[in-house]
């Protein structure tokens, strides 16, 4: 009995805690937001966003530093807040008590000096081990520069309490051509990206992976080659480039036929060992202008939908590329 009335007063206290608030639900908007705090007049895009407890790390690719010219990884925090007293979402780059993360801000900025080069770096993808259950790294970064010529795929990876390592090309999934936007499968068990290496256009590749995350830098330090495969499901003949996998969902943006003009955001989900027929994310999303190089994240605000946030060059932004959000419809599944 004792327990039934205990089980009956929190069951009480719940609801009439979560009632005090008048928008205890967040709700991201479906319809594209400029991020305003993080862009400038120059191009601003190729983002990656790890979670980090609170605190989000996101870096992307800009050519401010340069004025507009060659892109640099840089990195502003990223705080997601939804206020249940006003029901406003604020999606910014302060913090009230930054002063708690300058260890972990001044990681990310190690991370930057040792990449950036005097040519271009795009397509950041970082993962952070908040388990620190690998003996290899804690954070691993990889992206693509141009810096000896085409574009091609590196890494560098930091094992506490060392520094990050000299940036090291991932020579199995690098040619003679352009490699960019690598990114891991929910499983590790394949590693995507995007390539011009069968003609003119960007195809979606993707190469098997041997090793857990456990062991991933030992995996991309392997310089024996092993076989590529073009996805034939995700490849149109047209230019098709920025695969991002959330769980089991890919995003990318193709210039394909059937768009809302220039480039669009796209998505396929992967069940049953193969990829779905892509989708176009539609006239919501996508606009007569580019849209580019799409990262999902779980920012914790919506129960009901992803935080999905790209690049476009459409006019409501400050110049060039800027980035965006939108909140889309949870799709990926475990």
């Amino acid at each position: 009995m004792n327990k039934i009335i205990t089980l009956i007063l929190l069951a009480f206290l719940t609801t009439s805690c979560w009632e005090d608030y008048k928008y205890p639900k967040g709700e991201l908007p479906e319809s594209p937001v400029n991020l305003e705090s993080f862009n400038t007049e120059y191009d601003d895009y190729n983002s990656t966003a790890p979670s980090l407890g609170t605190l989000i790390p996101f870096c992307f690719s800009s050519n401010r530093s340069t004025e507009g010219g060659n892109f640099d990884i840089v990195y502003e925090p990223m705080n997601i807040n939804w206020n249940k007293n006003t029901g406003i979402l604020t999606v910014g780059n302060t913090y009230d008590n930054y002063s708690s993360y300058i260890d972990e801000y001044q990681t990310y900025e190690d991370v930057l000096d040792s990449i950036n080069t005097s040519g271009n770096e795009l397509g950041p993808y970082f993962i952070v081990d908040q388990a620190r259950y690998s003996s290899e790294y804690n954070y691993l970064f990889m992206f693509a520069t141009d810096s000896t010529g085409n574009y091609q795929i590196n890494f560098t990876y930091k094992n506490e309490p060392e520094g990050f390592s000299s940036r090291e090309e991932i020579s199995f999934l690098n040619s003679e051509y352009n490699d960019l936007y690598p990114s891991f499968d929910m499983n590790y068990s394949n590693i995507y990206f995007c390539s011009d290496r069968d003609g003119d256009t960007y195809n979606i590749y993707s190469a098997s992976l041997n090793r857990s995350v456990e062991f991933i830098v030992t995996e991309l330090s392997d310089n024996s080659s092993r076989e590529i495969d073009m996805q034939s499901t995700l490849s149109s003949g047209y230019n098709d480039k920025c695969p991002y996998i959330y769980l089991n969902v890919m995003v990318f943006a193709s210039d394909r036929p059937g768009g809302e003009g220039g480039y669009d955001l796209y998505y396929s989900i992967y069940d049953e060992g193969t990829w779905s027929e892509p989708v176009n994310f539609g006239p919501g999303i996508n606009s007569s202008y580019d849209e580019y190089r799409p990262i999902i994240l779980n920012d914790m605000v919506d129960y009901e939908r992803d935080m999905m946030i790209f690049s476009s060059n459409r006019p409501s932004g400050k110049g060039g590329f800027d980035l965006y959000y939108a909140g889309i419809e949870s799709m990926g599944k475990y």
